[in-house]
Parts: structure tokens; sequence; C-alpha cells
């Protein structure tokens, strides 16, 4: 790793990555949030590479959560790296990760971001799936109508 600074203020480069993942991003978002060169150190299966893979990600999440929003909760900056604590909460109405369930299902995360130029050029992150997959389980009456 480099010990560079990041020039660009890092909570707004954390903002940018979060929104990214949120259902309401404009376009071209990540584009201009992610190096052309991006490194993605944790990729799920199925994942292409670089902001491609970004946007086959995010438009996969869209479409299992299409009212996604998430929330910047806290960010530290050290040198050229950004670690950011994040929230976002969306309804599963998408036939991914199982049947629709309807349910509003909550996810948080911490990601570690080296930044060059002002862009996204690596990422490590930690998602609580899990938690996730909980929330997705029916519920005691969904599961009676079975």
């Amino acid at each position: 790793m480099t010990q560079g600074t990041v020039t660009r203020d890092p909570r707004e480069i954390a903002e940018d990555f979060v929104k990214v993942w949120d259902a309401s991003s404009p376009p071209g978002l990540a584009e201009r949030a992610y190096d052309t060169g991006y490194v993605e150190h944790h990729p799920l299966p199925g994942q292409g590479e670089g902001v491609d893979g970004v946007n086959q990600l995010a438009t996969m999440y869209f479409a299992v959560f299409p009212d996604l929003t998430t929330t910047v909760e806290a960010v530290v900056n050290d040198g050229d790296l950004i670690a950011v604590r994040w929230s976002g909460v969306g309804t599963h109405e998408g036939d991914q990760m199982g049947p629709p369930t309807h349910h509003r299902v909550h996810f948080s995360g911490i990601d570690i971001l080296r930044i060059s130029g002002g862009k996204v050029v690596e990422h490590w992150g930690e998602t609580n799936g899990l938690e996730v997959m909980q929330q997705l389980r029916p519920a005691p009456d969904d599961q009676a109508d079975s």
C-alpha cells in the first residue's frame, strides 16, 4: 500500500461509493466514483471485473430490492485509505435470494477503499450476509399459507 493522501474530501468519496448502491443513484455515478482499473478484492460469484462488475452487481441488487436506500454512518481516513460504515434498507421484491418475501430488509457493512486521483481504485468489504438471509425467511404466517 502506498501512503499517499486523498485530495478529494473523504466524506464525499464515501458518499459516492455508498450512493452507487442506492436505487436513486444518478446514471454514471459508478464511473465517477470508481477508477477504470478498479480492483474488487472480495467479488461475489459471477461478478465481472472493474466498474462493469460494480454496475452489474448494482443492477442485480436493484432488481431484488427496487427501493434500496443507503446511508453513510461513519468515515475514517488514513492517507490513501478510507473506511466507511454504512447501512441500507430495501423491500425484497425480486426473485433472487429466494422468492420475493416483501419484507423490509436491513443491511450494514464496513468497507475499506484505497483512493487515487479522487476515485476508488481498490475495495475490501464485509457485509453481514447471514443477517440479510435471516430477514428473508418467510414469517410463520407466510409458511402456514403454503
